[in-house]
């Protein structure tokens, strides 16, 4: 009984997570915005809160931050609303938003806050609490004029992102500094160019979406549990959720190079500097997801009787979802981008 009870709590929160991601896409004013990033946020906060100490700790400081960045974007709507201190206001509800995402130099949080927290909590907060941010900075910041400062804190946040995951042996920070690394294209997308920042977050949650469902899926948090007899025994799933990795990495012809055409085809004419850092810092990245593709093919090459024994349903299902993420939906992103 107790357990049906929390799963339907569970439920409950992430359908209300879902409702204020639209009801802040959907609203007329400002009021209306903030109300549904907060219902977002605070849902978040239920379903992410775990039984475990260390998951109530990490949504603790989750709660801390997103706090202080929702006080401060608010204050900035107030003045907008009342037409007060336009730069003022302006400059708050960049912060803000910048608190919330996780954006340079207020990046601190995003790695303490997923390395305790299950799969689940770490794709909410990663995929699902980006959207309403980048929603208000894309149609923000056409109207901001000094986006010199912007490009600035997105170069340095890809640089962050890429350098931070060197020699991380948990998969949960590791994809935390992924989202950051990817943070800096995003926001600049958000200046230049809003239909191909939408196509990089489609792309974006596609595959970090099903990476995350597979390393779920076969209980892998670190580098450690690729050692138990539960994983080894799965290992042979291990190689196609590899691919994802080379999706996150943008090499051709996976379907993540969708995200690096997008930002060179959105921001190259306008910012030319910015976008060159974004795409050498992915670059740099690549190297520690070769790291853990290295690590998941030694597993992966370890389990001769893969050879011998019959393929089962979950293999299967595994196989064909990474296949579909990681080649076939590259083919329906371009076609997306030759609209």
């Amino acid at each position: 009984m107790l357990g049906m009870l929390v799963n339907l709590s569970m439920v409950s929160s992430l359908i209300f997570s879902v409702l204020g991601i639209f009801l802040s896409f959907f609203s007329v004013n400002l009021l209306g915005i903030w109300v549904g990033m907060e219902l977002s946020f605070l849902s978040v906060i239920c379903f992410s809160s775990g039984s475990s100490v260390e998951e109530s700790e990490s949504m603790m400081k989750y709660f801390i931050i997103q706090v202080l960045g929702s006080c401060v974007c608010g204050m900035g709507f107030l003045l907008c609303v009342n037409n007060l201190e336009a730069a003022i206001n302006q400059m708050l509800i960049l912060i803000g938003m910048f608190m919330k995402l996780g954006v340079f130099p207020f990046h601190f949080w995003v790695s303490p806050v997923v390395n305790r927290l299950s799969w689940s909590g770490c794709g909410v907060i990663l995929i699902l609490q980006k959207l309403v941010p980048l929603w208000v900075l894309s149609n923000y910041l056409f109207l901001f004029k000094d986006l010199s400062r912007v490009e600035f804190l997105c170069c340095f946040t890809s640089l962050v992102g890429c350098l931070g995951g060197l020699n991380v042996l948990n998969y949960r920070t590791l994809l935390g500094f992924s989202s950051i690394q990817n943070l800096g294209p995003m926001i600049l997308l958000c200046c230049c160019q809003e239909y191909y920042l939408w196509v990089y977050v489609l792309a974006y949650m596609c595959i970090s979406g099903f990476l995350i469902m597979s390393l779920w899926n076969l209980n892998v948090y670190s580098f450690i549990d690729l050692m138990k007899e539960k994983v080894s025994s799965q290992s042979d799933n291990l190689w196609w959720v590899c691919m994802y990795f080379f999706s996150l990495a943008g090499l051709p012809p996976f379907s993540g190079i969708i995200m690096k055409v997008s930002l060179l085809l959105g921001c190259w004419n306008s910012m030319p500097l910015g976008s060159g850092i974004c795409v050498i810092s992915s670059c740099v990245s690549l190297f520690f997801y070769l790291s853990v593709i290295l690590a998941m093919v030694i597993s992966w090459g370890k389990s001769l009787s893969f050879f011998f024994k019959k393929n089962n349903t979950n293999f299967s299902l595994l196989m064909t979802i990474s296949f579909l993420v990681n080649m076939v939906s590259g083919f329906c992103f371009f076609l997306l981008l030759s609209l």
